[in-house]
């Protein structure tokens, strides 16, 4: 503007020199700060560039911590699944022991009441033998005797059941053993799928890193054409300072001639006046143009300072998932240690069980062995009536040795109800704390999958946009470069 207000008022003819050098020094000092506008928004955009690859690299960790979460929350899956199989089985295995143990009850309720049945037996024939035992007596008494044989084989048939249920607990182990095959072959799918995941992976890290090289050809594509442009600016410059010294010299040129012709002065002053006028609204024009690409330039800057940013809040917030998701696994690992602790201490009980067990039946066959010896000796007793004093005698004293080993067998048959019965307190706790380690396992599970369900959704919707983002195709007009420098040359 001031350059057509100086061009459309009357200059005299010594100033029209001082004139040029003057819009020449304007046409420098506009040109100089052209560059450095441009040399600014050229650190502007190497920044900007360089904040781009640390998201995308910082991306690339957070998906890569994102599969190491998922890794995990699948083991501790599988951990829970396991746990569960064992704690099935255990109850399982409470089961058949809470059947046993009843059966046992039955069996000392039977042994109960034949030492009950001995005992009188013992004490009649005491009372028989201090009185003179007839024979209609005897006969009686081999009748009950007969009667506790039959108790004694009832008995033999309970051990025949508890000899079943071990085969019972012999196919339960079958059962579990193939459970153990078929969770075997589950993992091995499972490894199989987890490492075509991974090979997955992998081939979009390399498509990635190659769009990213082809990102970066496209940059280094763009600063060429940045740099061309820029040198043809210079040229355009150079060319308008050799114009203006050509004017000069014009100008000197007309000056002289002025003297010898007054018209051909004027004429060419016009002239003059008028290429003045058009190289001033050309670079006007220029001059026009690159602020305007320079105020494209500062709003795609700006838009991508906004983008960074909101990069940054969602890292931010990623993080944060993380190191939620790292306390959550925290406190899930020290509920599963917790809860193999119990599992330990529950397979302490089970075995102590058993060996329980095996001393009842050790002490059950002795016990049978002395009452068969008991019986046969009654037995020969009843039948020879008539021998002589001393041999009663000695079988008042076996009788009474009889009587003490009953008495102790009575005796240890009550130590062993009242172990069953804190046996079976003991497995009833068990059975409330195993109930209750499963509610709270099913509502961690549940809490587990409603926090990793909302997780993953919420960071894979940032993953998808933040891929949206990065795919967007590398133009070099995003970036305020004009692609080709006809502009210029208009």
């Amino acid at each position: 503007n001031r350059l057509q207000r100086l061009t459309t008022y009357p200059v005299h003819e010594e100033l029209l020199p001082s004139l040029f050098f003057y819009q020449l020094n304007q046409y420098e000092c506009a040109a100089g700060q052209c560059v450095s506008e441009l040399q600014k928004a050229q650190l502007q955009v190497q920044s900007l560039q360089a904040k781009i690859q640390e998201s995308e690299a910082n991306n690339m960790k957070l998906q890569e911590k994102l599969t190491e979460m998922e890794c995990e929350l699948r083991s501790l899956r599988q951990a829970a699944q396991s746990q569960e199989r064992t704690i099935q089985g255990l109850t399982e295995s409470i089961t058949t022991k809470d059947s046993e143990a009843q059966e046992l009850y039955h069996l000392i309720e039977g042994q109960n009441s034949t030492m009950c049945k001995l005992q009188e037996l013992a004490h009649r024939n005491q009372l028989t033998q201090s009185q003179s035992l007839t024979l209609g007596q005897l006969q009686g008494e081999l009748v009950r005797v007969q009667s506790s044989l039959f108790s004694l084989g009832l008995e033999l048939e309970a051990s025949q059941r508890s000899l079943r249920q071990s085969q019972r607990q012999g196919d339960d182990l079958l059962r579990f053993k193939d459970r153990l095959s078929s969770d075997l072959q589950e993992e091995l799918q499972h490894r199989g799928v987890t490492e075509k995941h991974n090979q997955d992976l992998r081939g979009a890290l390399q498509k990635i890193r190659s769009e990213l090289q082809t990102r970066e050809a496209a940059l280094k594509e763009c600063e060429a054409e940045k740099t061309a442009v820029t040198q043809e600016k210079d040229g355009i410059i150079a060319q308008l300072e050799r114009s203006l010294q050509d004017k000069e010299r014009q100008l000197q040129v007309g000056s002289r001639t002025q003297r010898h012709s007054s018209k051909p002065r004027d004429a060419l002053l016009e002239k003059l006046r008028e290429r003045i006028k058009e190289r001033d609204q050309a670079l006007e024009r220029s001059i026009d143009d690159k602020f305007h690409c320079l105020e494209e330039r500062e709003g795609q800057v700006r838009a991508l300072q906004l983008a960074l940013r909101e990069k940054e809040r969602d890292l931010e917030r990623l993080r944060c998932i993380l190191s939620n998701n790292e306390e959550t696994i925290t406190s899930l690992d020290a509920l599963v240690r917790s809860k193999e602790l119990e599992l330990e201490q529950a397979a302490e009980a089970y075995r102590n069980l058993q060996w329980l067990k095996q001393k009842s039946e050790e002490k059950e066959t002795t016990a049978l062995r002395e009452k068969d010896t008991i019986i046969h000796q009654l037995q020969a007793a009843l039948q020879a009536p008539d021998r002589s004093a001393l041999k009663k005698k000695k079988k008042k004293r076996n009788l009474k040795k009889n009587l003490s080993v009953l008495y102790f067998f009575q005796d240890y048959s009550y130590r062993l109800s009242l172990v069953i019965t804190e046996r079976t307190n003991e497995q009833q706790e068990l059975r409330k704390q195993l109930t209750q380690t499963e509610q709270e396992l099913s509502e961690l599970r549940r809490e587990r999958e409603r926090e990793t369900g909302g997780e993953a959704e919420h960071l894979r919707s940032l993953l998808k946009e933040k891929e949206a983002f990065i795919k967007v195709p590398a133009d070099p007009s995003l970036f305020g470069f004009p692609s080709s420098p006809c502009l210029l040359r208009s």
